[in-house]
């Protein structure tokens, strides 16, 4: 498992310990854009699934240095499919809602034509086809850590102290709760389910929206939330962002018993865990 001290790729460590042995490699372990050293470091491991939670995720560096994002995100995953290709691996690629134009006014399905915005948007969907047809490809947005504070934990501290706190109100999609997302990662990797699968916690919101789900189900004054736009839609960032970029679980749903909460209900045991 590539990228494994970011916040996905430590639970994704922590998912599969009980399947046997796991080769977590972080960023400093293996320099995933180097094909030797991919290559060398899967055939020492053997292993019968690969997931790379490996990528450079700053949307704005990517403006700025595209050759970069091409290396790590999409030429990377090349190396990771030969690998596993060479040792019978299944390889599972993480991907995001990043790869559409965000002009939608309902969820994103899976069969929806792509058409990124930014630079990081287009090398993340390159890395996709990198990723070969019969791997399986996760979308997924606005990712929420498992182990340590994310966005609700921050919001509550922000709204104890009284406000004001400043969210946007534009940008729409559907926040991630890690620890919802990893059982999903694990099942599809376990099925090698092929082809692109959107995963996302139900229920597309703002941050604007999500900050007021905070402070209602902390107890505290929603009022204290106050719109403001949304950074990289207005030209001020390097990189543009999707307006709408809510997913459609359909493959998911498809599968059966593998569905995401709404992430409301994720919200809810989130700030009863940090207030408790």
């Amino acid at each position: 498992m590539t990228g494994a001290s970011g916040r996905l790729g430590r639970e994704v460590v922590r998912a599969f310990a009980d399947d046997g042995p796991v080769f977590g490699l972080s960023r400093t372990a293996l320099n995933v854009a180097d094909r030797e050293a991919v290559h060398a470091a899967i055939a020492s491991c053997t292993p019968s699934l690969v997931v790379n939670c490996a990528a450079w995720t700053d949307v704005d560096g990517c403006e700025g240095d595209p050759r970069r994002a091409q290396r790590i995100n999409a030429a990377a995953v090349g190396y990771l499919r030969e690998a596993a290709d060479s040792v019978g691996a299944h390889l599972v690629q993480l991907s995001t809602d990043f790869v559409f134009d965000g002009k939608a006014e309902v969820p994103y399905g899976e069969d929806h034509p792509t058409d990124p915005l930014s630079v990081y948007g287009a090398v993340k969907l390159a890395g996709e086809a990198a990723a070969g047809p019969s791997a399986t490809v996760v979308r997924t947005s606005w990712l929420q850590p498992a182990d340590a504070p994310g966005m609700v934990e921050r919001l509550i501290v922000a709204l104890g102290i009284g406000g004001p706190v400043r969210m946007g109100d534009e940008r729409v999609a559907c926040p991630t709760f890690i620890a919802d997302l990893v059982p999903v990662l694990r099942y599809l990797a376990v099925e090698r389910v092929a082809g692109v699968v959107h995963a996302t916690n139900a229920g597309p919101t703002s941050w604007y929206d999500f900050a007021r789900e905070v402070a209602t189900a902390a107890g505290l004054d929603p009022g204290c939330v106050v719109r403001t736009a949304d950074p990289g839609l207005d030209g001020t960032l390097p990189a543009r962002r999707p307006l709408y970029s809510a997913l459609d679980n359909s493959v998911l749903r498809s599968l059966g018993d593998v569905a995401i909460r709404d992430h409301r209900e994720a919200v809810a045991e989130a700030v009863a865990r940090a207030v408790g």
